[in-house]
């Protein structure tokens, strides 16, 4: 297994704790990691590669519906609060699009899923891409839920 870790000073265990998100329970690949769980950067982004069907287990125990994936690239042009995105807007930031290594190609279609949730209510953007009989998952923050803030 492969672990990169990112700049902050909190280490993976913590960081996972403080989401409330634990690893597949599944062998994985090529895990990458960072993340920190105090403001004013509360913030997590993780990839792996494992079996498909793990994947997908993984991705249902945190209420995903498999059935309704969204698409990248997009369809067509989008607007979000009078901005124009383009179909082929990367599905993350610039620094975990380049923490993921990710390359991708507008001429294939990969699976995103909105909606991944921990238990502290942290919402998670999903994308696949499949390779044979595996998978790699990128995922990335995108609402902190009460990470960091007591219960």
């Amino acid at each position: 297994m492969v672990f990169v870790a990112g700049c902050g000073a909190e280490d993976r265990d913590d960081v996972l704790k403080g989401f409330q998100l634990e690893l597949p329970p599944c062998p994985t690949e090529n895990l990458t990691f960072s993340g920190q769980t105090s403001a004013p950067g509360i913030d997590l982004a993780m990839s792996f590669t494992a079996s498909t069907s793990c994947v997908e287990q993984y991705l249902k125990d945190h209420h995903v519906d498999l059935s309704r994936p969204l698409y990248w690239p997009a369809s067509g042009w989008d607007s979000v609060g009078g901005r124009k995105i383009p179909p082929t807007e990367p599905p993350f930031g610039p620094e975990h699009m380049k923490q993921f290594k990710l390359n991708l190609d507008a001429s294939k279609k990969y699976k995103k899923y909105i909606g991944f949730r921990t238990p502290k209510d942290a919402e998670f953007r999903v994308l696949l891409d499949p390779e044979g009989s595996k998978t790699s998952l990128y995922m990335e923050s995108r609402l902190p839920g009460r990470v960091g803030k007591s219960d």
